[in-house]
């Protein structure tokens, strides 16, 4: 291989490299990064609380009845929009992919005909009182362990208080609210 051939060969490597690298500069410069490169990549919620952080909470939280006296059954209507993905909320409503959240406050848990419950759910009986609701929707999946129900809960203790009136309005006769 002549001396001419060699430096074709160097010439046709470093002008591809030079085109690769403004290539790169063009790309990132036309999509930039969707990210905060100082923040973290992945934000994953848990429901697992430590000690610590119950003992401080339970002494800035209101309690469950006085968020329900103070609810706003609009507001839980429109919240609970996201659920109807997979539950309908009418009287005689199909079932979905989860059961007809019709007159479900104050009814037995995991007892609606024609549903198939995760035994997880079954396994742990009573009724769906305020307490049982908040805690359910709170994370179904730390109330009843392998529950087949993805969604991951509402965080928001107001946003909670005022989806369980709305559910406590669907029914023809509505489960008294708690006093404090």
């Amino acid at each position: 291989m002549s001396s001419v051939e060699l430096n074709k060969w160097i010439g046709a490597f470093l002008a591809t490299a030079l085109f690769v690298m403004v290539l790169k500069i063009f790309g990132d410069a036309l999509f930039p990064a969707h990210h905060n490169h100082s923040a973290p990549v992945f934000l994953v919620e848990s429901g697992i609380v430590t000690e610590h952080s119950a003992q401080a909470q339970t002494s800035e939280t209101v309690s469950l009845p006085s968020l329900l006296l103070a609810a706003d059954k609009a507001a839980g209507k429109k919240t609970a929009r996201k659920c109807l993905a997979c539950h309908t909320f009418e009287l005689d409503g199909v079932n979905k992919i989860g059961p007809n959240l019709w007159d479900i406050a104050g009814s037995a848990k995991a007892a609606r005909s024609g549903f198939s419950y995760s035994s997880s759910l079954t396994d742990i009986g009573g009724t769906w009182d305020y307490d049982a609701l908040n805690s359910f929707l709170t994370s179904p999946k730390t109330y009843a362990p392998g529950t087949k129900m993805a969604f991951p809960g509402i965080k928001k203790p107001t946003a909670r208080a005022n989806v369980i009136v709305y559910l406590r309005a669907l029914s023809d006769t509505p489960i008294a609210l708690p006093t404090e």
